[in-house]
C-alpha cells in the first residue's frame, strides 16, 4: 500500500458496523494504513454508511478519514443507472 496516498474501503453493513474481517485487515495493515486517506463506502439496506467513517477514524487514527457513499444493495440490482450516477458524482466530489 505505500504506493498509495488515497485508498477506498468497502464493504456491506453488517449488524450497523464493519464486518468483523475489516477489523481484522485494520489491525494487520496499521502500519500501511497511517497517514493515508481512507474513503469508506458500503452497501447497505436501510441503515446507511452506519458509522462507517467514524468507526473508520477510531481503528486507523493515523489516517485521515474522507466522506464516505452508501448505496442501498437493492438499488445496486434494480436501479443500475441511478448508482452509476451516485457513484460518480461522489467521486467528483472528491476532486477524482
Amino acid at each position: 500500500m505505500s504506493q498509495y496516498f488515497t485508498i477506498f474501503i468497502g464493504a456491506p453493513v453488517w449488524w450497523g458496523d464493519w464486518p468483523m474481517i475489516m477489523y481484522t485487515f485494520f489491525e494487520n495493515n496499521a502500519d500501511g494504513l497511517a497517514g493515508k486517506t481512507l474513503v469508506p463506502f458500503s452497501t447497505h439496506e436501510g441503515s446507511g454508511l452506519s458509522g462507517f467513517d467514524k468507526k473508520l477514524s477510531s481503528a486507523c487514527p493515523d489516517a485521515t478519514v474522507s466522506d464516505g457513499l452508501a448505496i442501498r444493495g437493492n438499488d445496486c440490482q434494480k436501479d443500475q443507472e441511478s448508482v452509476r450516477k451516485k457513484v460518480s458524482e461522489w467521486i467528483a466530489g472528491l476532486g477524482y
